[in-house]
């Protein structure tokens, strides 16, 4: 029932907190001070040799979103990669974008959010979730992960949310 967290790099995460973690100080070409702004948490990060080029050539990111991380870059395939990811900050460490995702024949149906928001387009799962999930007065994982079953979804929960 409970798994790994595993980022698809959408980059949804990175692309908000530009104003929380923040390059403090830049100390070579590709090394930098990075700063939570809210718990003042700063370390040294330097920019991972396999992105330094990225680093370098695209700042289409920064341009078109203000508030996106300055170390966040789009890779060719159109994921996003931390580009100071083996030094990054604890926020970032901890964070999880979803608290589960549901399947249903292979493909990524919905995501959890927080306890019992539901993130799909799947109209049938919503409506599921609203009567079976959302009115339970305390839906544990396991009576969600049933719910779920019945239906012919599945679900994974990842260990910590």
């Amino acid at each position: 029932m409970g798994g790994n967290f595993e980022c698809t790099q959408c980059g949804l995460c990175c692309l908000g907190i530009g104003e929380i973690v923040r390059m403090d100080k830049q100390l070579s070409q590709y090394g930098f001070v990075v700063k939570n702004e809210v718990v003042r948490e700063m370390r040294q990060a330097l920019i991972t040799p396999e992105y330094r080029e990225l680093f370098d050539n695209d700042h289409s990111i920064q341009e078109q979103n203000k508030a996106a991380c300055f170390f966040v870059r789009r890779k060719p395939d159109g994921k996003y990669v931390c580009t100071i990811h083996p030094y990054r900050l604890f926020i970032c460490k901890d964070y999880h974008c979803c608290a589960a995702r549901i399947w249903k024949g292979g493909e990524e149906a919905a995501r959890v959010k927080g306890r019992v928001s539901l993130v799909t387009k799947d109209e049938e799962l919503h409506a599921i979730w609203r009567e079976k999930v959302q009115k339970h007065p305390d839906p544990s994982p396991e009576y969600i992960e049933s719910v779920m079953g019945e239906h012919g979804y599945s679900i994974l929960f990842y260990d910590g949310e």
